[in-house]
């Protein structure tokens, strides 16, 4: 695929996605600089990445230092890394997918150099896309470094949602960090953590009886990840969050707040034994967040990685 293929393909693919929004979204297929696989996004400059045995991805060293610079392709910046994702290995169409310099800048400082080379002194990254063909719709994909072993999925932040052009106008809310995001705002390993503990009751301590709800509604307006209820004890609101000890330390205060509000849902006393509360993660080995948990009774729970992300690989 020549990188002009590969800005076609992403350019159609978006508009077809965008729709009567593209005229007023700062799309355009037009070139800022020249470049033959430059266009904009929300008035910013995008480069399609072409796929080539992989796809080689222009990053600048400057971040190894600390820098926060944009990426530079024939010596003008670009904002949007786009993916174009061409049909192959069973997949049902093409895709694409939109990442800000900032989430591909996070990935680049996060590589472990599992083979040894750290590729500091490379300015072209090899990478590659995994779409996930049992996801509904191919909406799921996992991103990773050329060295990276084939079938690991341990980083949840690599799960990406596909065809993502309609996430950029949350961009702002999300601190343009766009690729990891579905609707609405969502980490695509949040999700997918979420529906795993909802139809995973009995390796949560619970009956098969009991009878999981999504994003349960209390009267206040908040909702908890996940409810269990016809279980004993009679109900269980459980807290998903991803690692992290803040967002662990987090999920535990949200988790008895859910329990209270469950409490009185349900014309239970206070602390009553018939609402348990939950906060479970793929990593929550914090200390902070284990003495937190531990005062008021919040039950933390880790899930391997491989459990939930492994499943649609």
């Amino acid at each position: 695929m020549k990188v002009s293929e590969a800005k076609q393909l992403v350019v159609d693919l978006i508009a077809r996605d965008l729709g009567p929004l593209a005229a007023n979204s700062g799309f355009s297929p037009e070139s800022p600089d020249g470049d033959q696989g430059k266009f904009l996004l929300c008035g910013k400059p995008a480069r399609a990445i072409h796929y080539y045995d992989g796809w080689f991805v222009p990053i600048d060293l400057a971040w190894f230092q600390g820098s926060l610079h944009p990426p530079t392709v024939h010596k003008s910046v670009f904002h949007w890394y786009v993916f174009a994702i061409p049909q192959r290995r069973g997949m049902a169409r093409p895709h694409y997918l939109i990442c800000d310099y900032l989430q591909v800048r996070d990935w680049v400082l996060e590589f472990a150099a599992p083979l040894g080379r750290d590729h500091r002194d490379h300015r072209n990254w090899r990478a590659d896309i995994r779409v996930l063909l049992d996801s509904p719709g191919e909406t799921t994909g996992y991103f990773r470094w050329g060295d990276e072993p084939i079938g690991d999925y341990s980083y949840p932040s690599r799960f990406v949602e596909l065809d993502n052009a309609l996430t950029l106008f949350d961009a702002p809310l999300l601190e343009e960090r766009v690729g990891v995001f579905g609707p609405g705002g969502e980490r695509t390993a949040h999700r997918l953590l979420k529906h795993y503990v909802a139809s995973h009751a009995t390796q949560f301590g619970l009956s098969n009886r009991a009878v999981a709800e999504i994003e349960h509604r209390f009267r206040t307006g908040d909702r908890v990840d996940v409810m269990f209820w016809n279980h004993s004890p009679e109900r269980t609101v459980v807290e998903v969050e991803v690692l992290g000890s803040e967002n662990i330390c987090t999920g535990i205060h949200q988790a008895v707040k859910y329990r209270s509000l469950a409490e009185v849902e349900g014309g239970y006393e206070p602390w009553s034994p018939t609402v348990r509360s939950l906060v479970v993660a793929y990593r929550a080995d914090y200390e902070e967040a284990r003495r937190l948990a531990e005062r008021y009774e919040v039950e933390l729970v880790e899930v391997a990685p491989k459990l939930v992300l492994g499943t649609l690989a």
